[in-house]
């Protein structure tokens, strides 16, 4: 008798699977995964009351949205609902659900585009987490270091502090769990890129 998908098999595949990851990706790598988007997509998927279904979905979407950088760099998503699809039958996951965690990763490309769909909205909100934490300055620069070792783009600290602002100004959260939780400070960092660049 079938006892539906092993979340936790899958997520020791991916654990083992973005151990391969360019060392050069010092934002996208295992821990941004781990340590950001999977814990945080849990929380919001508690503060909005989603039910067991729900979360695996969002849970396993977390997972592997960024499985395709194993592959390419830019535009790397349609290439992680690839691999999700290869890899989720073997830890039975069913083709409707995997169809539901697909349309999850996919809008998390940017810019990002949910729509209307909750689960998306959650793995969208937790991919950007970090915007709203107090390590956002931290992860922002870890993400400059990466693009100048894979993309040789070398941003001086004001322009990329510039780019930040325009970011934050820019960002919306979609969930009403996120707006409460991260929103503000989010704000918080908002106002601190601001002080940082004299205005």
């Amino acid at each position: 008798m079938s006892t539906g998908p092993d979340f936790e098999a899958a997520k020791q595949f991916v654990f083992s699977e973005l151990e391969k990851l360019d060392k050069s990706l010092l934002y996208h790598g295992r821990h941004h995964t781990f340590e950001d988007v999977l814990p945080t997509s849990i929380r919001l998927c508690k503060e909005e009351n989603l039910d067991e279904d729900q979360t695996l979905i969002v849970k396993t979407a977390a997972l592997f949205h960024d499985v395709g950088f194993l592959d390419y760099y830019e535009k790397n998503e349609p290439k992680g609902v690839e691999r999700a699809k290869v890899a989720l039958p073997k830890f039975g996951y069913n083709s409707e659900q995997i169809e539901k965690v697909a349309e999850c990763i996919m809008a998390t490309q940017l810019p990002q585009s949910p729509g209307d769909n909750i689960l998306a909205r959650i793995v969208c909100d937790s991919d950007l987490s970090h915007v709203g934490t107090n390590l956002f300055f931290i992860k922002s620069e870890y993400l400059r270091l990466e693009l100048c070792l894979i993309k040789n783009i070398d941003v001086s600290p004001r322009k990329w502090t510039e780019g930040n602002l325009k970011f934050l100004n820019d960002h919306k959260y979609f969930t009403d769990s996120a707006k409460r939780v991260l929103q503000p400070q989010k704000e918080k960092n908002y106002q601190l890129s601001k002080e940082l660049l004299g205005l």
